[in-house]
């Protein structure tokens, strides 16, 4: 199938309730992408909304740990029914649900994936997006080479994210996300706020390390079971990783810390995090003679010189 006279899908890589994801290539650039290719909805139902909801959100952010969009279309079937597609960057990896069903992660790696993760939320909070279904299945995990030995997680699927402080496309009380991973709010049917996808990472980062669910079991006596109780963490996984974890599945998000603060704690569990340095400022001197702008500066044992005051004289 050919889609907006460049994209040539392939093999079909995932199937949705609404959509499905197709290897394509892009026959202009020469690369290949990810096609997602929604059902066909009308302009009245969910959704249709859900679609444009997904593809406006898509397009205003950019971070490395989210899928990137690089194009959107329409697609008119024989019949005369028309559906909306994304182009998307394709992420070589799977997703974090069947990578656990493969092998377990050491506690290092999870605090890594965690403070990616985190400072991708923060990132789309900061710009008024929550995601309302972080979830493994949800989380791409991919290496950029076959001897990388770090794992870059990219987080997918925005089709139920909202705006913070926006209307919501769905019906008021309903509960929006998937059962395991909901927060008590999103169980409650009540109001999300950014802190609601901090619970979420939690549960996704506790059964990282448990190997289990905190909460199994059918839809409704998952979702139950979280307004009842707490998730359990393991006293085997130490304090630092207990504090955070119950922080973050505390059942009032106003006890919760926000994205930022379990990005940086992570990063400080895996001893990579630096704080921002400021730029160092110049003396008059150095500004005179070039500074930060025309060059001689000193930086560690490098001299990089200023540009000269004239163009070279090029000879016969």
């Amino acid at each position: 199938m050919l889609l907006g006279t460049r994209y040539r899908t392939a093999e079909l890589v995932g199937t949705g309730g609404a959509s499905s994801v197709y290897r394509a290539l892009d026959e202009n650039l020469g690369r290949d992408v990810a096609i997602k290719l929604f059902r066909p909805a009308t302009s009245d139902d969910d959704g249709y909304r859900r679609q444009h909801t997904e593809m406006s959100i898509l397009s205003a952010l950019n971070h490395p740990c989210l899928v990137t969009l690089h194009d959107a279309g329409l697609e008119e079937s024989s019949d005369g029914e028309i559906s909306n597609y994304l182009v998307m960057e394709l992420v070589e990896g799977k997703d974090l649900r069947r990578s656990l069903q493969e092998r377990s992660l050491t506690s290092a790696q999870v605090a890594q994936l965690g403070a990616d993760l985190a400072d991708a939320l923060a990132y789309i909070h900061e710009n008024g997006v929550i995601h309302r279904d972080v979830k493994p299945a949800n989380i791409l995990l991919s290496h950029s080479t076959d001897q990388d030995t770090k794992i870059y997680p990219k987080l997918t699927d925005f089709g139920i994210a909202r705006m913070v402080d926006a209307a919501t496309a769905t019906a008021h009380g309903a509960a929006i996300g998937t059962a395991n991973y909901l927060s008590p709010e999103q169980a409650q049917g009540t109001g999300v706020e950014p802190r609601t996808d901090v619970y979420s990472l939690g549960l996704v980062l506790l059964e990282c390390l448990t190997g289990e669910k905190a909460f199994p079991g059918p839809v409704v006596e998952s979702a139950v079971a979280r307004l009842l109780r707490d998730p359990e963490v393991p006293e085997t996984l130490g304090s630092l990783w207990r504090d955070i974890l119950t922080r973050m599945t505390a059942r009032t998000p106003e006890a919760r810390p926000l994205a930022h603060e379990v990005a940086v704690v992570l990063r400080n569990m895996t001893g990579s995090y630096v704080q921002s340095l400021p730029i160092p400022q110049t003396d008059s001197e150095d500004a005179i003679n070039g500074g930060l702008i025309t060059g001689g500066i000193t930086t560690g044992n490098v001299r990089i010189p200023a540009p000269p005051s004239h163009a070279p004289t090029i000879g016969s």
